[in-house]
């Protein structure tokens, strides 16, 4: 059976409980995105900008924007999540001024053409039914000049062909059995067992983000995000020692809910080899 978005709500619903009691996120977020925002949206230059998140999560990263002056407009799928954000915003006070949360389907914004100066969406669009039709709203609702700021999973990477097509794909004969089988190997943040299944992943390759993107200007990728907690068995090894060795970041607090480590120096080098993410910014054609 097709994928509906009541099966892309349920799951995100009740993915985990988002965290409200501060500016962090909490493990809601934890699984999706782990995108560095200071690289494709740097903090220092949002003061005054209107942004708009696809697919806020708990907030953590509108909460930061706002933090910086922008003017955030954050929707996100699930009621639940809609308000975590709106509680984060109301937590930041003055500093959020202006912040809305709304909780709206990312394939049918409820804005006007032309409306903001960056789209940003993390690790969201690719877990939607119809991605081609979210990335063409993203497209509309920015004004000319205005950038598209998203991030996608990776097809040409580690995770992907090792962790997810050989090990689950593979080895436990999903693939062949289950034509949703990625979506139900990924996204999972409890440390119990899964009781939910996601309905859809996909992974792309640089030629289909060419061809999803073909209505923007000026397309950059960037693919990045190789760790080490991913490899099976060695990845908690290596974790340990790399908390010790190189410590976290405490950002992570805000937007993650918990310090983050921060990455190796290897880590980084594999990163745009063998990366499970693709960093992506498009301009929308046009003069603003």
């Amino acid at each position: 059976m097709p994928t509906t978005k009541k099966d892309v709500q349920r799951f995100w619903g009740r993915f985990t409980t988002p965290s409200t009691r501060g500016p962090g996120t909490g493990p809601a977020a934890t699984i999706c995105s782990r995108a560095s925002t200071t690289w494709e949206m740097p903090l220092r230059a949002l003061e005054g900008l209107r942004v708009l998140e696809v697919g806020s999560g708990a907030g953590g990263h509108s909460a930061l924007f706002a933090r910086r002056g922008a003017r955030v407009t954050a929707v996100d799928l699930t009621a639940a999540r809609s308000r975590a954000t709106r509680d984060k915003f109301r937590l930041l006070g003055e500093s959020a001024s202006g912040c809305l949360a709304l909780q709206a389907d990312g394939e049918r914004l409820p804005f006007a053409e032309d409306s903001f100066d960056i789209v940003y969406s993390n690790g969201v669009l690719h877990h939607t039914p119809d991605t081609e039709a979210a990335v063409a709203e993203v497209l509309r609702v920015l004004k000319p000049g205005g950038r598209a700021v998203v991030m996608l999973y990776c097809k040409s990477s580690w995770h992907y062909w090792i962790n997810m097509w050989l090990c689950v794909g593979v080895l436990q004969g999903k693939a062949f059995r289950d034509r949703h089988w990625l979506g139900k190997a990924t996204e999972w943040g409890g440390g119990h067992a899964q009781t939910v299944e996601n309905p859809v992943t996909r992974c792309y390759t640089a030629a289909g983000l060419r061809r999803l993107f073909a209505g923007f200007a000026g397309l950059s990728l960037r693919k990045g995000e190789f760790y080490f907690y991913l490899v099976p068995k060695l990845g908690r090894l290596y974790r340990r020692w790399q908390v010790r060795r190189y410590g976290t970041h405490p950002g992570g607090v805000l937007v993650y809910g918990e310090p983050w480590p921060i990455q190796s120096p290897l880590e980084r080098f594999l990163g745009p080899v063998m990366g499970w993410a693709w960093f992506i910014t498009a301009t929308k054609p046009g003069k603003p």
